[in-house]
């Protein structure tokens, strides 16, 4: 169940159980003969002749059974248990047996129960050695012979992939030789550095804060992660977190006092930015410390902005165009992601530049024909969602695609997803939906004017609009949604996912086989989506061994992570 690097802790409780695990079975086959109808069965009411183990309560608080399964269904168990239905919290764990053992036999049966309770505590808190991950719902998992189990949330999911096969959580520390090693000992420091040199009216006492997260980051992450205070301050003060923003940070407290080399990079970077939130104390002015990096790259990006503008909405676009029109923008969409002010720069996304990128194996794998034809099938119907992620002219790009399938009635709403506080640098916030709109009114330009304008007419008339969610910014995986954000996409007929940091959170931030099948990983989605991410990181599923081939051979070092090689992702439930 563990990860090489594992704590002394791991290490202890691993042996620990295994050890209980062998004697409880000696002893047991010493003492004591059992019928191959015995099992052990997770039940509310104990059946006649079941017998009430002591550690049941403890069983049921931690909300988990460790149930044999054959045996449960050949011992004649309910149809529910042999299914791992979830347990009720007053439900203790009970055993089938021949009977009270005689007079100066050895009683196995308390030892066999702790033993029990110490596995089952061990496996469920896994995740937390081995940064392989439970997910929620009332879902089994497991072989024949050891069936895990969840009870939790109202929510049930089904990942398609047993926790125990799904590869782990990616390490900050782990191999030097990766990206996300980069990420955290060179371009985090630096965003923090730049944050002090762009932001005058930062107070001397925060852009001493800011630097020293810097120099915690330095030296290859040796520097030791320190708490959030305002996430772990009175939730009755409104000046302070939510209960909801605390409950969503909760995962960082694992790794308080540990080194920041020593976090997982999802958790680790995302750690960083709610930091110089609390470090520059966002909450008492709400200035953007990210917002010179993004006018900038609306300078730069601008020759490009109105070539794609005068390209869509100069004229009307012939009915027989529609399709091949609307591919080409979902294409834009996807390169419009490079531009990523935490990595790149505005480079050529001049109309041969795009055609370029689109040449022979850029796109490891292109769904967006599939993306097209669903779209089209709404026949104007429905909703169509987006979840947000650099402002700039990644953001221009998602807005020309919003006015292309509005305009055309492809759909008959489009919601935005924006983060709700400055963030990675360039994400996309709400108010920065509204000054892009505006500034494409202001360009000089009669087709980004149109554009513009066309847009704020569909947000007055409620075809358009946008909002936020603190889980957007949350240090966890989508799989793990809570129930707000799950039942909003539950109503779109098709989510855009955008970027590398959502694309993460989407499949799950792990050393997956880049051939794993992208349905194996967003299944418990709860509606169609398309995800659309240029290659940052490395984190890659649902390519073919011949797209592999064929970028690795054009850049065999740095094809992940480039930007210059991306992926078109279609999935429907």
């Amino acid at each position: 169940f563990f990860r090489p690097k594992m704590s002394n802790v791991c290490h202890v409780a691993g042996a620990l159980s295994v050890g209980a695990a062998v004697l409880t079975a000696l002893v047991g086959m010493a003492s004591l003969t059992v019928t191959p109808t015995s099992a052990w069965v997770a039940s509310s009411t104990p059946t006649t002749g079941v017998q009430q183990a002591p550690v049941g309560a403890l069983l049921a608080s931690n909300r988990i059974g460790v149930i044999p399964q054959a045996a449960a269904r050949a011992a004649g168990a309910p149809s529910d248990v042999a299914t791992m239905a979830p347990v009720a919290p007053a439900a203790g764990l009970a055993f089938e047996s021949q009977g009270p053992a005689a007079p100066g036999t050895f009683q196995w049966q308390p030892l066999f129960a702790l033993a029990v309770a110490f596995t089952t505590f061990v496996l469920r808190h896994r995740h937390e050695f081995s940064g392989a991950r439970v997910p929620q719902g009332s879902t089994s998992y497991g072989t024949d012979g050891l069936a895990l189990m969840t009870v939790t949330s109202e929510i049930s999911v089904d990942t398609g992939v047993a926790p125990d096969t799904r590869p782990p959580l990616q390490i900050f520390g782990e191999d030097e030789s990766v990206f996300c090693y980069m990420t955290l000992v060179q371009r985090m420091p630096v965003i923090a550095r730049d944050i002090i040199r762009d932001n005058a009216w930062l107070t001397e006492a925060q852009a001493a804060a800011v630097e020293e997260i810097a120099k915690e980051l330095e030296d290859g992450g040796r520097g030791i992660c320190r708490p959030v205070a305002r996430l772990e301050a009175d939730g009755n003060d409104p000046n302070q977190a939510t209960a909801y923003e605390r409950a969503l940070i909760a995962p960082f407290r694992e790794y308080i006092g540990k080194q920041w080399r020593e976090t997982p990079w999802l958790h680790g970077e995302i750690f960083f930015y709610h930091r110089i939130l609390e470090a520059i104390d966002w909450w008492s002015h709400q200035k953007d410390h990210f917002e010179v990096p993004k006018m900038k790259s609306l300078e730069l990006a601008k020759e490009s902005m109105l070539l794609l503008t005068n390209a869509i909405a100069s004229s009307p676009c012939p009915e027989a165009e529609k399709d091949a029109a609307l591919l080409k923008l979902i294409h834009s969409c996807l390169w419009g992601n490079k531009v990523d002010l935490c990595l790149f720069k505005v480079d050529d996304f001049s109309e041969e530049g795009v055609k370029e990128k689109d040449k022979g194996s850029n796109i490891m794998t292109d769904n967006a024909p599939e993306i097209v034809a669903h779209l089209k099938a709404l026949q104007g119907k429905g909703q169509v969602d987006f979840i947000l992620d650099n402002f700039g002219y990644e953001l221009f790009t998602d807005l020309v695609l919003t006015y292309f399938i509005l305009e055309y009635n492809y759909t008959e709403n489009v919601v935005l997803h924006c983060k709700e506080y400055p963030y990675y640098v360039s994400d996309a916030l709400e108010k920065d939906v509204v000054f892009l709109l505006d500034h494409l009114c202001e360009l000089g330009d009669e087709s980004a004017k149109t554009v513009g304008q066309r847009l704020k007419d569909l947000h007055a008339q409620g075809r358009l609009s946008w909002t936020s969610h603190p889980f957007w910014m949350a240090p966890s995986e989508f799989v793990d949604m809570p129930s707000d954000v799950r039942s909003t996409l539950a109503k779109s007929d098709l989510v855009f996912v955008k970027g590398d940091l959502n694309y993460r959170r989407l499949v799950g931030d792990r050393h997956w086989p880049y051939t794993t099948p992208f349905e194996q990983t967003v299944n418990y989605f709860p509606a169609p989506l398309c995800s659309l991410r240029t290659n940052k990181s490395e984190v890659l599923v649902g390519v073919t061994d011949e797209s592999l081939k064929a970028v690795q051979s054009q850049d065999p070092e740095k094809w992940l992570v480039s930007g210059n090689f991306g992926v078109v992702s279609f999935w429907k439930p």
